[in-house]
Parts: structure tokens; C-alpha cells; sequence
């Protein structure tokens, strides 16, 4: 009996490397309808929403499609490496909501607020807090803030009037701005 020179592999990984020599649609629709239901049951698994599964599949799926030429079966499997990237993919999407929700709570009004009630504001009375308060922080740190939300100006107008270095402005504002939320919680 005379042997094959080539190697024998398993079905998903013939799939994914016709994918990545000849970009075959076909093994891309075969490779898609056996791993994508397990892609989002894994997901699943790990806490996404039905709709976010989808998704993370949907993008895995095109990274698949797009990456198949990198595929080598001597390093990992074909299933291993199909869930390396669902992995990173998750990995991106948590990591972007965890961003959005720590910048959602960075600016958001608790009721406890001295100037904010039933969900609304009174603006001139928040005007005059933010006054008192700006009073308190060092000149340093209420000038370039008050250039910067009261007068609209950029952070380089600011920098070339007061005449310092554009990251010291931005630095002092950034400061200011966080002892202003430390003073009003």
C-alpha cells in the first residue's frame, strides 16, 4: 500500500484551509452552518444576549473568512482556532461596553444632588454651585475650565493664551474637572 503525502485531516479543517487556498464559498457555507450555532451557544454560555451573539458570530465568522489563508494546521486545530478568534472577538465587545459604561457613570447626575430634582435641572441655580464651587479649586485648574465650557474655547486656544504647553492645559482641566465631581458628590 502506498501512502498519501497528504496528511489526513478533520472536516473542519479541510474546510478551513479550501477556504483559505481558494477562498470557496462553499466551504465557507459548510464551515458556517456547522460552527456558527456553536459559536453562539458558546457565547451564550458565557453571558451574551441572544442579539450580541449574533453579532460576535457574524464578525467572527467574516474574521474566519478574511484570516483562512493564516490558518496553519500544524499549530492548532481548525476548531481551536476558529474559537480564538470568538474569543478575542468577546473579549473586544466587553471591553468596549465596560468603556461606555464607565464613561456613562463618570458623568451621570445622582439624585441626591443638591441642584438636580425630579430629573430636572434649574439652571440658574446650578449656575450659581458651579460658580462657588469653580471658586474653590485652585486658579490653575478654574481657568483653562472656565476658558474651556464657559467661553467654548479649544484646548490649544487655551494653551496659546495662557501660555503654557498644550498637555498642561489639558492636564489642569482634566484635574479640575475631576475635583469639581469629587466636590459635587
Amino acid at each position: 500500500m502506498q501512502k498519501s503525502s497528504e496528511p489526513e485531516f478533520d472536516h473542519e479543517t479541510s474546510l478551513l484551509l479550501a477556504i483559505g487556498k481558494s477562498q470557496s464559498q462553499q466551504a465557507y457555507a459548510e464551515l458556517f452552518d456547522l460552527m456558527a450555532p456553536k459559536i453562539k451557544s458558546f457565547l451564550m454560555g458565557r453571558g451574551s444576549r441572544h442579539d450580541e451573539s449574533e453579532n460576535i458570530t457574524q464578525d467572527a465568522m467574516l474574521s474566519i473568512w478574511r484570516k483562512a489563508d493564516l490558518f496553519d494546521p500544524k499549530k492548532s486545530s481548525a476548531r481551536t482556532w476558529v474559537y480564538a478568534i470568538v474569543r478575542n472577538r468577546l473579549i473586544d465587545v466587553q471591553r468596549k461596553t465596560t468603556r461606555i459604561d464607565r464613561g456613562n457613570d463618570k458623568y451621570r447626575f445622582q439624585s441626591g444632588n443638591d441642584f438636580v430634582s425630579n430629573g430636572g435641572v434649574d439652571a440658574e441655580f446650578a449656575q450659581t454651585q458651579v460658580a462657588k464651587l469653580l471658586k474653590e479649586l485652585p486658579k490653575e485648574q478654574s481657568q483653562p475650565l472656565l476658558m474651556s465650557y464657559v467661553k467654548g474655547m479649544s484646548h490649544k486656544e487655551i494653551a496659546d493664551e495662557i501660555g503654557l504647553p498644550l498637555g498642561t492645559v489639558k492636564s489642569r482641566i482634566r484635574i479640575g474637572f475631576q475635583r469639581l465631581q469629587e466636590m459635587v458628590n
